[in-house]
Protein backbone atom coordinates (compact mmCIF):
# COMPACT_ATOMS: atom_id res chain seq x y z
CA UNK A 1 0.00 0.00 0.00
CA UNK A 2 1.82 3.43 -1.01
CA UNK A 3 2.24 5.80 1.68
CA UNK A 4 -0.70 8.03 1.43
CA UNK A 5 0.22 12.02 2.44
CA UNK A 6 -2.00 14.73 3.51
CA UNK A 7 -2.18 17.84 1.30
CA UNK A 8 -0.19 20.74 1.93
CA UNK A 9 -1.73 23.46 4.03
CA UNK A 10 0.30 26.06 2.78
CA UNK A 11 1.63 26.29 -0.66
CA UNK A 12 4.76 27.91 -1.45
CA UNK A 13 4.27 31.69 -3.68
CA UNK A 14 5.19 31.20 -7.33
CA UNK A 15 8.82 32.46 -8.76
CA UNK A 16 8.80 35.91 -9.89
CA UNK A 17 9.11 35.70 -13.89
CA UNK A 18 11.43 37.97 -16.19
CA UNK A 19 10.34 40.00 -19.14
CA UNK A 20 11.49 36.99 -21.80
CA UNK A 21 9.24 34.55 -20.07
CA UNK A 22 11.93 32.64 -17.93
CA UNK A 23 11.47 31.88 -14.30
CA UNK A 24 13.92 34.00 -11.98
CA UNK A 25 16.49 32.05 -10.48
CA UNK A 26 15.19 30.43 -7.16
CA UNK A 27 17.20 32.55 -4.83
CA UNK A 28 15.89 35.66 -6.25
CA UNK A 29 14.12 37.48 -3.57
CA UNK A 30 14.20 33.96 -1.17
CA UNK A 31 13.12 33.87 2.02
CA UNK A 32 15.46 32.78 4.91
CA UNK A 33 14.77 29.11 5.41
CA UNK A 34 13.99 28.08 9.31
CA UNK A 35 16.52 26.83 11.54
CA UNK A 36 16.15 23.02 11.71
CA UNK A 37 14.84 21.28 14.71
CA UNK A 38 17.75 19.48 17.32
CA UNK A 39 16.41 15.83 16.94
CA UNK A 40 17.82 13.18 19.57
CA UNK A 41 18.13 10.32 17.78
CA UNK A 42 18.06 8.16 20.80
CA UNK A 43 14.63 9.68 21.83
CA UNK A 44 11.35 7.69 20.25
CA UNK A 45 9.87 10.79 20.79
CA UNK A 46 12.14 12.90 18.60
CA UNK A 47 9.70 15.64 18.00
CA UNK A 48 8.31 16.29 21.41
CA UNK A 49 9.98 19.51 22.28
CA UNK A 50 9.39 23.11 20.71
CA UNK A 51 11.25 24.42 17.93
CA UNK A 52 11.74 27.53 16.39
CA UNK A 53 9.11 29.37 15.34
CA UNK A 54 9.34 29.71 11.13
CA UNK A 55 9.16 33.22 9.85
CA UNK A 56 6.40 32.42 7.98
CA UNK A 57 4.42 29.50 7.45
CA UNK A 58 5.75 26.19 6.05
CA UNK A 59 4.75 22.98 4.16
CA UNK A 60 4.01 20.29 6.76
CA UNK A 61 4.79 16.63 6.16
CA UNK A 62 3.87 13.58 8.49
CA UNK A 63 6.95 11.39 8.14
CA UNK A 64 5.40 8.02 8.22
CA UNK A 65 7.44 5.80 6.85
CA UNK A 66 5.41 3.95 4.02
CA UNK A 67 7.67 0.58 4.68
CA UNK A 68 5.71 0.42 8.04
CA UNK A 69 2.85 0.49 6.50
CA UNK A 70 2.96 -1.70 3.96
CA UNK A 71 4.38 -4.38 6.65
CA UNK A 72 0.84 -3.95 8.68
CA UNK A 73 -1.29 -4.39 5.60
CA UNK A 74 0.26 -7.46 5.05
CA UNK A 75 -1.95 -10.41 6.34
CA UNK A 76 -5.18 -9.32 5.11
CA UNK A 77 -4.75 -7.08 7.81
CA UNK A 78 -5.48 -3.92 5.72
CA UNK A 79 -8.52 -2.48 7.78
CA UNK A 80 -6.79 -1.73 10.70
CA UNK A 81 -3.72 -0.65 9.01
CA UNK A 82 -5.55 2.02 7.05
CA UNK A 83 -7.27 3.09 10.46
CA UNK A 84 -4.27 3.36 12.19
CA UNK A 85 -2.55 5.48 9.38
CA UNK A 86 -5.69 7.79 8.72
CA UNK A 87 -5.46 8.26 12.68
CA UNK A 88 -1.46 9.05 12.80
CA UNK A 89 -2.26 11.70 9.92
CA UNK A 90 -5.30 13.20 11.90
CA UNK A 91 -3.01 13.03 14.91
CA UNK A 92 -0.06 14.66 13.12
CA UNK A 93 -1.74 17.51 11.40
CA UNK A 94 -3.40 18.69 14.37
CA UNK A 95 0.27 18.55 16.42
CA UNK A 96 2.06 20.53 13.60
CA UNK A 97 -0.48 23.38 14.13
CA UNK A 98 1.06 26.14 12.31
CA UNK A 99 1.78 29.00 14.54
CA UNK A 100 3.99 29.73 17.46
CA UNK A 101 6.30 28.33 19.86
CA UNK A 102 3.12 28.10 22.33
CA UNK A 103 1.16 26.33 20.07
CA UNK A 104 3.72 23.47 19.22
CA UNK A 105 4.41 23.34 22.79
CA UNK A 106 0.76 22.58 23.33
CA UNK A 107 0.48 20.13 20.49
CA UNK A 108 3.49 18.31 22.48
CA UNK A 109 2.12 18.23 25.13
CA UNK A 110 -1.18 16.64 23.57
CA UNK A 111 1.09 13.50 22.13
CA UNK A 112 3.27 13.24 25.75
CA UNK A 113 -0.61 12.92 27.18
CA UNK A 114 -1.74 10.58 24.79
CA UNK A 115 1.19 8.68 25.34
CA UNK A 116 0.76 7.93 28.93
CA UNK A 117 -2.85 7.28 28.13
CA UNK A 118 -1.95 4.60 25.56
CA UNK A 119 0.35 2.96 28.27
CA UNK A 120 -2.47 2.53 30.64
CA UNK A 121 -4.67 1.00 27.35
CA UNK A 122 -1.80 -1.86 26.37
CA UNK A 123 -1.58 -2.37 30.10
CA UNK A 124 -5.06 -3.53 30.20
CA UNK A 125 -4.98 -5.21 26.80
CA UNK A 126 -1.98 -7.11 27.82
CA UNK A 127 -3.67 -8.21 31.19
CA UNK A 128 -6.84 -9.67 29.09
CA UNK A 129 -4.49 -11.21 27.22
CA UNK A 130 -2.70 -13.12 29.57
CA UNK A 131 -5.78 -14.36 30.94
CA UNK A 132 -7.13 -15.82 27.28
CA UNK A 133 -4.00 -17.55 27.46
CA UNK A 134 -4.43 -19.36 30.58
CA UNK A 135 -7.44 -20.02 29.71
CA UNK A 136 -6.86 -21.89 26.33
CA UNK A 137 -3.80 -23.51 28.27
CA UNK A 138 -6.71 -25.00 30.80
CA UNK A 139 -9.07 -26.17 28.31
CA UNK A 140 -6.45 -27.87 26.26
CA UNK A 141 -5.68 -29.47 28.71
CA UNK A 142 -8.86 -30.63 30.16
CA UNK A 143 -9.52 -31.99 26.15
CA UNK A 144 -5.98 -34.08 26.66
CA UNK A 145 -7.77 -36.00 29.35
CA UNK A 146 -10.63 -36.82 27.80
CA UNK A 147 -12.77 -33.85 29.75
CA UNK A 148 -14.62 -30.83 28.26
CA UNK A 149 -13.52 -28.18 29.55
CA UNK A 150 -17.29 -26.35 30.28
CA UNK A 151 -15.77 -23.85 32.59
CA UNK A 152 -13.58 -22.19 30.11
CA UNK A 153 -15.84 -21.99 27.30
CA UNK A 154 -17.81 -19.95 29.52
CA UNK A 155 -14.47 -17.97 30.87
CA UNK A 156 -13.85 -17.58 26.67
CA UNK A 157 -17.11 -15.33 26.56
CA UNK A 158 -16.53 -12.91 29.42
CA UNK A 159 -12.75 -12.29 27.28
CA UNK A 160 -12.16 -9.81 25.51
CA UNK A 161 -8.80 -7.93 24.73
CA UNK A 162 -9.90 -4.18 25.01
CA UNK A 163 -7.44 -2.51 22.24
CA UNK A 164 -8.68 -1.48 18.80
CA UNK A 165 -7.49 1.19 16.37
CA UNK A 166 -10.07 3.45 18.00
CA UNK A 167 -7.68 3.69 20.94
CA UNK A 168 -5.35 5.24 18.50
CA UNK A 169 -7.89 8.24 17.96
CA UNK A 170 -6.70 11.62 19.51
CA UNK A 171 -3.83 10.22 20.69
CA UNK A 172 -0.90 12.77 18.57
CA UNK A 173 0.37 9.86 17.80
CA UNK A 174 1.82 11.67 14.20
CA UNK A 175 4.26 13.06 16.69
CA UNK A 176 5.84 9.49 17.24
CA UNK A 177 8.62 8.41 15.27
CA UNK A 178 7.75 6.23 12.22
CA UNK A 179 9.15 3.00 14.92
CA UNK A 180 6.91 3.76 17.69
CA UNK A 181 3.70 4.25 14.83
CA UNK A 182 4.64 0.76 13.44
CA UNK A 183 4.66 -1.04 16.94
CA UNK A 184 1.11 0.25 17.58
CA UNK A 185 -0.53 -0.70 14.39
CA UNK A 186 0.88 -3.95 14.78
CA UNK A 187 -0.49 -4.55 18.49
CA UNK A 188 -3.69 -3.25 16.73
CA UNK A 189 -3.65 -5.93 14.32
CA UNK A 190 -2.31 -8.75 16.39
CA UNK A 191 -5.13 -8.24 19.49
CA UNK A 192 -7.74 -7.65 16.81
CA UNK A 193 -6.68 -10.88 15.33
CA UNK A 194 -6.76 -12.59 18.13
CA UNK A 195 -10.17 -11.74 19.45
CA UNK A 196 -11.14 -12.85 16.01
CA UNK A 197 -9.79 -16.42 16.53
CA UNK A 198 -10.99 -16.48 19.87
CA UNK A 199 -14.73 -16.26 19.17
CA UNK A 200 -14.30 -19.00 16.61
CA UNK A 201 -12.78 -21.10 18.99
CA UNK A 202 -15.28 -20.74 21.25
CA UNK A 203 -18.15 -21.00 18.33
CA UNK A 204 -16.80 -24.25 17.48
CA UNK A 205 -16.49 -25.74 21.14
CA UNK A 206 -19.96 -24.36 21.82
CA UNK A 207 -21.56 -25.65 18.61
CA UNK A 208 -20.05 -29.12 18.59
CA UNK A 209 -20.08 -29.51 22.20
CA UNK A 210 -22.50 -32.47 21.97
CA UNK A 211 -20.59 -34.21 19.92
CA UNK A 212 -17.15 -33.57 21.63
CA UNK A 213 -19.06 -35.29 24.16
CA UNK A 214 -19.73 -38.43 22.80
CA UNK A 215 -16.06 -38.40 21.47
CA UNK A 216 -14.74 -37.63 25.34
CA UNK A 217 -17.15 -39.84 27.09
CA UNK A 218 -14.63 -42.35 28.99
CA UNK A 219 -17.25 -44.12 30.47
CA UNK A 220 -19.71 -45.47 27.75
CA UNK A 221 -18.87 -46.51 24.51
CA UNK A 222 -16.03 -48.86 23.32
CA UNK A 223 -15.01 -47.58 19.99
CA UNK A 224 -11.97 -49.44 19.58
CA UNK A 225 -10.87 -53.46 20.05
CA UNK A 226 -7.57 -55.50 19.56
CA UNK A 227 -7.34 -58.97 17.68
CA UNK A 228 -5.04 -61.16 18.31
CA UNK A 229 -3.45 -63.42 15.92
CA UNK A 230 -0.54 -65.02 15.34
CA UNK A 231 2.64 -62.98 14.77
CA UNK A 232 5.86 -64.11 13.25
CA UNK A 233 7.27 -65.08 16.71
CA UNK A 234 4.27 -65.79 18.57
CA UNK A 235 0.61 -64.25 19.14
CA UNK A 236 0.39 -60.45 18.47
CA UNK A 237 -2.13 -57.96 18.80
CA UNK A 238 -3.66 -55.50 15.90
CA UNK A 239 -5.70 -52.72 16.64
CA UNK A 240 -9.41 -52.26 15.00
CA UNK A 241 -12.59 -49.87 15.33
CA UNK A 242 -14.94 -51.44 16.20
CA UNK A 243 -17.91 -50.88 13.50
CA UNK A 244 -20.80 -50.63 15.73
CA UNK A 245 -19.48 -48.61 19.45
CA UNK A 246 -21.19 -50.57 21.96
CA UNK A 247 -22.12 -49.47 25.91
CA UNK A 248 -19.64 -50.39 28.37
CA UNK A 249 -22.03 -50.58 30.82
CA UNK A 250 -24.47 -52.93 29.54
CA UNK A 251 -24.18 -56.75 27.78
CA UNK A 252 -21.07 -56.46 25.82
CA UNK A 253 -21.82 -58.05 22.32
CA UNK A 254 -20.12 -61.06 21.40
CA UNK A 255 -18.99 -61.00 18.28
CA UNK A 256 -17.77 -58.29 16.22
CA UNK A 257 -17.53 -58.32 12.21
CA UNK A 258 -15.12 -56.40 10.27
CA UNK A 259 -13.88 -55.31 6.70
CA UNK A 260 -15.99 -54.99 4.06
CA UNK A 261 -19.67 -56.77 3.37
CA UNK A 262 -18.17 -59.36 0.43
CA UNK A 263 -15.43 -59.96 2.60
CA UNK A 264 -16.53 -59.58 6.06
CA UNK A 265 -14.30 -61.83 9.04
CA UNK A 266 -16.70 -61.97 12.11
CA UNK A 267 -14.50 -62.33 15.25
CA UNK A 268 -15.94 -63.52 18.66
CA UNK A 269 -14.78 -61.70 22.23
CA UNK A 270 -12.39 -63.53 24.15
CA UNK A 271 -13.60 -64.62 26.93
CA UNK A 272 -11.03 -67.74 27.82
CA UNK A 273 -8.76 -70.29 26.50
CA UNK A 274 -6.24 -69.06 23.83
CA UNK A 275 -7.13 -65.40 22.53
CA UNK A 276 -5.93 -65.76 18.67
CA UNK A 277 -8.54 -65.40 16.27
CA UNK A 278 -10.86 -63.22 18.85
CA UNK A 279 -11.02 -59.36 20.31
CA UNK A 280 -10.81 -57.89 23.05
CA UNK A 281 -12.25 -54.38 23.85
CA UNK A 282 -10.40 -51.93 24.75
CA UNK A 283 -10.94 -49.83 27.99
CA UNK A 284 -12.38 -46.43 26.64
CA UNK A 285 -10.84 -44.15 29.62
CA UNK A 286 -7.43 -45.02 27.70
CA UNK A 287 -8.63 -43.98 23.71
CA UNK A 288 -8.34 -39.91 23.80
CA UNK A 289 -4.25 -40.58 25.39
CA UNK A 290 -3.63 -43.47 23.09
CA UNK A 291 -5.82 -42.92 20.01
CA UNK A 292 -6.97 -39.24 20.18
CA UNK A 293 -10.08 -38.42 17.49
CA UNK A 294 -9.50 -36.16 14.50
CA UNK A 295 -12.11 -33.92 15.73
CA UNK A 296 -10.45 -33.26 19.69
CA UNK A 297 -6.83 -33.05 18.19
CA UNK A 298 -7.66 -30.32 15.76
CA UNK A 299 -9.29 -28.38 18.86
CA UNK A 300 -6.25 -29.17 20.56
CA UNK A 301 -3.75 -27.56 18.10
CA UNK A 302 -5.82 -24.27 17.06
CA UNK A 303 -6.12 -24.08 20.81
CA UNK A 304 -2.47 -24.61 21.06
CA UNK A 305 -1.55 -22.71 17.99
CA UNK A 306 -3.66 -19.42 19.83
CA UNK A 307 -1.63 -19.38 22.71
CA UNK A 308 1.56 -19.34 20.65
CA UNK A 309 0.21 -16.34 19.10
CA UNK A 310 -0.44 -14.71 22.55
CA UNK A 311 2.82 -16.00 24.17
CA UNK A 312 4.80 -16.53 22.12
CA UNK A 313 7.19 -19.19 21.49
CA UNK A 314 11.33 -19.66 22.44
CA UNK A 315 11.72 -22.79 20.85
CA UNK A 316 15.23 -22.31 18.67
CA UNK A 317 15.10 -21.63 15.40
CA UNK A 318 11.24 -21.26 15.63
CA UNK A 319 11.82 -18.00 17.92
CA UNK A 320 8.45 -16.12 17.74
CA UNK A 321 7.33 -12.99 19.93
CA UNK A 322 4.21 -13.26 21.11
CA UNK A 323 1.24 -10.50 21.64
CA UNK A 324 2.37 -10.33 25.42
CA UNK A 325 5.27 -9.38 24.69
CA UNK A 326 5.16 -7.03 21.52
CA UNK A 327 2.89 -4.90 24.23
CA UNK A 328 5.71 -4.93 27.08
CA UNK A 329 8.11 -3.44 24.49
CA UNK A 330 5.55 -1.11 23.69
CA UNK A 331 4.64 0.49 26.63
CA UNK A 332 8.63 0.81 27.30
CA UNK A 333 8.46 3.19 24.16
CA UNK A 334 5.32 4.85 25.35
CA UNK A 335 6.29 5.41 28.91
CA UNK A 336 10.04 7.11 27.56
CA UNK A 337 7.49 9.32 25.36
CA UNK A 338 5.36 9.85 28.71
CA UNK A 339 8.10 10.65 30.92
CA UNK A 340 8.92 13.55 28.18
CA UNK A 341 6.22 15.93 29.89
Amino acid sequence: MPSAMPAPLYTASPRPVTASGVPAPPFTNRPQAAPAPRVDPTNPYAAVGPVAAPARPQQIRIEVGSEEIQAAARGGRKKVAVLAFITAIIGGVVGFAVGGGAERAKGADAAVEGAQQLVKDVQAANAEVQKLADTLKAAKEKLGKGQFPEQEVSALGAINIPFSGAKLAGKGIGRFQPEVISMLIEYTNATTEANDQKEKVQNVLTGAKKGILELLDANVMVRWAVQVQDGPNGPWAQMSMVPAPFSAKEKWVDEIKLGPADKQTTLKRYTSGGPSGSFIPVDPGTQTSVCPSDVVFKLRRELNDLETVLRGDNTPGDEKTGIIDSGNKLMDKLKKIGSTG
